[in-house]
Formats: structure tokens, sequence, C-alpha cells
């Protein structure tokens, strides 16, 4: 007898409920609705493999049940060992409800199990997401009734969790971060929200359940396979599967992919007399040192900016992209000592660093303007100190870099303070106030079962929206000055800490708003074009401020990007 047709894992010890063993079906343990009726229950049942991974394995029920509100494959948590795909399987085991890391789902699987190969079957064909069935767009959870797959995103791959799928003509909206990317079908013909990138844009009320994460295990696809926004293919095959932060299928047979081509041009114009740019631009943890791994908590917590030419790309965005602007404002400058846990606040190499990288680009020599942070006092990356600060061209404009002041309230507590710094340009003063609000972390997943999600530090941001706008009210009477608000507000257009500042006294406008809803795009998070960046305006009399995003980095896969934020540049008119 072949090993293959023997039970390949033998447990030590059953559970005692391994004797009253139920016989029954992969839809029946599936049942209607996200959790197993048979959870906890030990089964016996068959079905045919569709998907092999190292550690587990796929099987669906040939037949099924034809009842579309019930799945037919299901998640079997064993090396398949001596398996093939298309192999008929006797198992048994427990049925759990498995709770992913990252999502709220649970994902029904079979554990402490022995399984044989008893024959050959027929692999079901892929039910086709796209030209086959839709799936909802705009809610992952309905409140409206109870399990309703018509109307929940979640409901609806709830239906076919296990089972083999097809995507036919996805277009990618999430490029490949680690090992996973998002997608939409039909190159978005029947998705709400696409933007003219070929991303799917977050908007009020509209969650993009539409979204697919698609999980690659290497080594599936080539080492050096980078998945780009807006690239393409003729079809993506796999299991459906909440292992991740949402619901998407496990990858095992991607066809016909066709690359975007992504090329950029200067947004900048030659300088003039009567026109002040202004870039804004998170660097993401820029610094100059290449951590000593005994200083830091983990291997992870090591980069190197310099080595990797992060310093360089970045002066290429300033210099060629953006056109050397007049002021600089950065986001996520660190010390100069990086992640490193010691005493050092200081960031004046980090500048200096970027000052000599955009010379060299052939831009201006820049002076800078920081002010030190108190040690490991205003979040970020532990040891790195973040803050925020300036790069201004003296031959446009001029400061006293004594005049800079950071903006202090309760409100601040762990995160970045904001540096307001007043800049003469044609004997104007323009007051731009540099931000960097509380981090989105510890709020509810996006794809979760909490909708709208719960933002854990919105409060926080609306009260640090509050105190930059007290700080502008409380600023000397002058009907000639400008102000802009500049940075990473962690805040999306519509959410309450942008509708305060831009509501009441002083009469504030959001930059972004002169563009459609789904335009407005600075970032890419699960598959969702959104911008935690904004530009904040208060031109004054005879001014005019007109808004650019420079989509460098959020369309690229991870390993390509220079920072994970675009970076804005905004033109002031004075006539």
């Amino acid at each position: 007898m072949k090993i293959s047709d023997l039970l390949i894992v033998t447990l030590a010890v059953l559970p005692s409920a391994a004797l009253a063993s139920q016989s029954t079906t992969i839809p029946e343990i599936q049942g209607p609705g996200h959790s197993s009726p048979l959870d906890g229950k030990m089964v016996r049942f068959e079905g045919v493999v569709t998907q092999l991974r190292d550690g587990s394995f796929y099987v669906q029920d040939p037949a099924g049940d034809g009842d579309d509100t019930t799945s037919d494959g299901i998640l079997v948590r064993r090396k398949p060992v001596g398996l093939s795909i298309g192999d008929m399987v006797r198992i048994e085991g427990v049925v759990e409800e498995q709770q992913g890391k990252f999502v709220d789902f649970t994902q029904t699987t079979i554990k402490d199990l022995v399984y044989k190969r008893i024959g050959q079957g027929v692999v079901p064909n892929p039910v086709v997401i796209g030209a086959g069935r839709l799936p909802p767009t705009e809610a992952v959870v309905s409140t409206a009734r109870g399990f309703d797959a018509s109307r929940s995103g979640a409901d609806f791959f709830e239906t076919l969790e296990g089972m083999t799928v097809e995507v036919k003509s996805p277009i990618v909206v999430g490029p490949l971060k680690g090992d996973a990317f998002y997608v939409v079908a039909d190159q978005g013909r029947n998705a709400t929200g696409m933007n003219s990138l070929g991303g799917i844009t977050a908007t009020p009320g509209d969650a993009n359940p539409e979204r697919i994460r698609v999980k690659i295990d290497k080594p599936l696809l080539p080492s050096n396979f980078q998945v780009s926004l807006g690239d393409t293919f003729t079809s993506l095959k796999g299991a459906v599967t909440t292992d991740g932060s949402a619901y998407g299928i496990q990858l095992s047979e991607p066809a016909g992919y066709v690359a975007k081509a992504w090329t950029w041009t200067s947004v900048a114009s030659p300088a003039q007399a009567d026109v002040l740019t202004i870039a804004s631009y998170n660097v993401e943890n820029l610094d100059t040192r290449l951590e000593d791994v005994t200083m830091v908590p983990s291997k992870d917590d090591i980069d190197d900016d310099v080595g990797e030419g992060k310093f360089a790309a970045i002066a290429r965005h300033v210099v060629g992209l953006l056109g050397s602007p007049d002021i600089v404002a950065l986001q996520e400058v660190q010390d100069d000592d990086g992640g490193e846990y010691s005493d050092a606040v200081g960031g004046d190499k980090t500048l200096q660093a970027l000052v000599d990288a955009i010379a060299a680009e052939g831009g201006p020599r820049y002076k800078t303007i920081s002010l030190d942070p108190v040690d490991d006092a205003e979040g970020g990356q532990p040891g790195g100190n973040i803050r925020v600060a300036f790069l201004y061209n003296a031959d446009r404009v001029a400061t006293d870099p004594a005049s800079a002041r950071r903006i202090e309230d309760a409100s601040f507590e762990r995160t970045r303070l904001p540096l307001a710094v007043p800049f003469i340009f044609t004997g104007r003063q323009v007051m731009v106030i540099n931000v960097h609000f509380s981090s989105k972390g510890g709020s509810d997943p996006l794809y979760g079962k909490n909708q709208p999600p719960k933002d854990a530090t919105v409060a926080a941001r609306t009260e640090q929206a509050r105190a930059v706008r007290a700080f502008i009210r409380n600023l000397p009477a002058d009907e000639n000055r400008s102000v802009l608000v500049v940075g990473d507000f962690n805040t999306l257009w519509y959410e309450e800490p942008m509708l305060l500042l831009t509501g009441g006294d002083p009469a504030m406008s959001n930059l972004a708003l002169a563009e459609p809803p789904e335009e407005r795009i600075s970032y890419v998070f699960d598959g969702n074009s959104q911008s935690l960046d904004q530009v904040v305006a208060l031109a004054g009399r005879n001014r005019s401020a007109e808004l650019t995003t420079v989509h460098v980095n959020s369309v690229m896969p991870e390993s390509k990007q220079t920072s994970d934020h675009d970076p804005k540049y905004v033109k002031l008119t004075f006539r």
C-alpha cells in the first residue's frame, strides 16, 4: 500500500469527541453566516484537493449543495504530504473558527485532523468574480438586516470562503506590500470610486468592499515581481481566505500580467517674482544612520537611507518634479542616530545630508529650520525622535529662524508639535504651519465588523486642529498676511479635524477640495486610495493658492517607494 493511501497524520491523542465524529459535508460545516454551526465539533467529510500550501491545503465538495449562501470549500490546516491537486480525500478533525491577527472575521478551518487519499476527483470550475458574481460595492457590513451577501462585501466573500474563484480582468488598486496586493475585477468597470490613477478611492459612505486582497506564496511569482497601481491581469485564480487584513484570495494561478508604464513630469513652472512655491513631503523616518543592531529593539528597526539612495531620490523629487520650491515642509525627519535608543535628539546631520543631496542634484543650497523634540516624547519609531522641519531658499524668501515657534497643547501628547514659521515674500508675511497630527494607530480595521470603523485618535486630532486654529486666530492683525497649514494630518478631507480647520473663523480652505473626491489622493492603504496629507490656506487679499499632488510614491510597490506618502506642491500667487 502506498504512503499516500495511508492516514498521513496520526495524533498521539485525539479529542474525546473523535469517538462520536459526525459524518457531514463541507457546505454543512460552513453553513449560512460567518460562523460554522459545527464549530468545535468532530466531523468526518470528503472533498477534492483544490490548492496546496506549505502547511495547509484547500478542499472543496465536488458537487456542492447548489446554495450560493453556503460555501463548498474549506481550509485544512495540515501539511499536505503525498497529496496532489485533484485527489479525493477523507478528512476527520475538529471544526474551528480561527481568528486572524489583522482581521475581524474568522476563517472556518479543520484542525487536529487525520486525512486519507481515497481516489481521484474532478476539480470544480472556479466561481468567476467579475463577469460572473459581482461583489457589493459600498458596505463591508450591512446593518439593515442579518447576513446579506447582496449588500455586505464581507458576507459576499464569506459565501465563497475556501472555494476556488477566478477574478476576471483584475486591475491593481493597492501595490505590492510584503506578500499581498489588492485588485478589483473587470478593470473597475463595476466598482465605485475608481480614480484616474487606476486605484479606488475611499469616500464618505463607501468602504469599497469590492477590493480583493491577493496573497502570494513565494515562489509562485518571481522574487523580483513588483505590482504597481494600475497594473492588470487577464485573470487571477485562488481560494478565498481571510488570512490577512481583509477577505481575499490565496493566489494559485496568475495569468496575462501587464505592467502600467508610469512616468512623471515636473509640475513646477519657472520662478516668478509674484509666485511663492511651497512643497510638503512626509519623508518617512529619514535619517543618516545605519542603526547598530545592539541599539534597537529589533532588526526591523534598522534601515540604511544613505546606502539605499533615499536622500538622492528625495532630492530628485524636490528638484526634478517639484522644481526646487521656495519652501519645503518636511515631516518624519529623525534624529541623527535614527532609531537607536540614546539621548540624541538633534537632526542637523539628517537635514544637512538632504540639503547636500538637493544641491548635488542642481537645486539651491537650502537653509534649514528645526526645533528639537523632547527625547522619546513625540511618537514615531521608538528612539527616532521624528519632527517636522523646513528647508527654505534664502534667495527667494526671508525669515528669522529665531521666530520659529512650536504650537503646544495638551492634545499633542506623544505626538509631533506643529512648527510655525513666518516667511517674508515680496515684503508680505506668509505664515507656514507644518503639522504631523496623531496617527490612526489603534483604530478599528477598515475591513472589519464595526462600520464605520472607530477612529481611536480622531478626538485627539480634532483638538490638535482646534489648537492650530486658535494659534492662527491669535496672530497679530495683518490684512496682508497669508497662512498655510501643510503636512501629514493623518485625516481624510471629510473627517472632523479638517472640517473644524476649514469651518468658521478664520475662513480657511482645504485646497484639495478643488479636485473631484476620487482624485484626492496622497496615500494608499489596504487598497484604498486616500489623502492623509492636506494643505489648508488663508490666501489673503488679491492672492490665490493652487495645489498639485505628485503621485510618485503611493502608486509604487513598497520596495520602489521613496516614502509611503506623495509630496504636495502649492503655488501662492500674489496679484
